[in-house]
């Protein structure tokens, strides 16, 4: 075909060919060549597109038989064949990522599609050496990929597998991989300065460094997760009821030293009624270390926390369920002897 015919244009929808005569046009269409290469196209470019024909010289297009004829737009050399590929690749993994997030909410998976909320991109990367299949690997902020545990992605991996083969992508594996960090010509200087600021994790830090990474934000306030600032919200809602006189006060993720010398951040410190509590927000990360969570709390008591309350991130998806939670945590903490 190369000695025959050239590729005029290609402009995303439609693939336009000129032939050097008349025969060599009629055996590309008797022969269905026309149809070998809109599947070689399809398989390339992930779209499968129409294609015009015309003889080299003649002033009107030539289109196959059963297409309309369309005019030869103009030549787009320029425009390289792997960029619209790269495209709808990225969209159609974004749309299997989409739907596979709200398969996992109608099956009542809900932790597992709060996790994919956070998703920034997928990568696909040979699942062995010699590439017989494909893993996804789930682009997510760095300080996200802890929740991607091993429960996490054997209740995501088979949704997302089945969703993926719907859309013809077929993949072995899943797994999630921190997102590279935005860099500048200036990158040596930008973390010398950051080094120098220590390993400080308190709000105001939080807050100064927010442009550095992809930070959750709300009321001048940082947050880990979109349930710890569910959790905020309800808190919010709770403080605006009340009278002004009895309210509460909320510190969403400060720092404080306990007297064991340890340095920790509480999701957020509550304070109502001259007394303080602790409300953590436990993502699937904390089933592994329930005996370092209640050692933790104990030594919040001893150091003067009245009451530490533990959310999990699946009782966040409802906003009523939250506030009845945070209402129960506030009655306790008003009436805590």
């Amino acid at each position: 075909m190369a000695q025959n015919a050239r590729v005029v244009s290609w402009d995303g929808v439609t693939v336009v060919l000129s032939f050097a005569n008349q025969g060599a046009l009629d055996n590309f269409v008797s022969s269905g060549s026309g149809e070998v290469l809109r599947d070689a196209l399809d398989a390339l470019l992930g779209t499968r597109p129409v294609l015009q024909q015309f003889v080299e010289g003649q002033s009107s297009s030539v289109a196959p038989p059963g297409n309309p004829g369309i005019p030869v737009p103009e030549p787009l050399a320029s425009l390289p064949a792997q960029v619209p590929a790269r495209h709808a690749e990225e969209d159609k993994l974004m749309l299997v990522l989409a739907q596979t997030a709200h398969l996992l909410h109608e099956q009542g998976s809900n932790q597992a599609a709060a996790l994919l909320l956070d998703v920034e991109g997928i990568e696909l990367v040979p699942g062995n050496r010699f590439g017989d299949w494909q893993n996804a690997v789930l682009i997510v902020p760095s300080y996200l990929v802890s929740r991607f545990t091993e429960e996490a992605i054997n209740v995501i991996q088979p949704v997302f597998g089945h969703v993926a083969s719907r859309h013809e992508v077929e993949i072995g594996g899943v797994s999630a991989a921190p997102a590279l960090p935005h860099v500048g010509e200036n990158w040596r200087q930008a973390l010398q300065h950051r080094l120098a600021q220590g390993t400080a994790s308190n709000q105001a830090a939080r807050t100064r460094s927010k442009n550095t990474g992809t930070v959750l934000s709300k009321d001048g306030f940082v947050f880990d997760s979109r349930e710890e600032m569910r959790v905020y919200d309800a808190l919010k809602r709770s403080q605006t009821a009340l009278p002004s006189d009895s309210s509460v006060s909320i510190f969403p993720l400060p720092m404080g030293r306990v007297a064991t010398g340890g340095v920790w951040t509480p999701d957020f410190l509550v304070a109502v009624a001259g007394r303080v509590g602790i409300i953590e927000v436990d993502g699937p990360h904390h089933k592994g270390r329930l005996a370092a969570d209640a050692t933790r709390d104990r030594h919040w008591r001893n150091s003067g926390v009245v009451h530490i309350e533990r959310i999990l991130v699946e009782e966040t998806s409802v906003d009523s369920e939250i506030d009845g939670l945070v209402g129960s945590f506030l009655k306790r903490l008003r009436e805590y002897r």
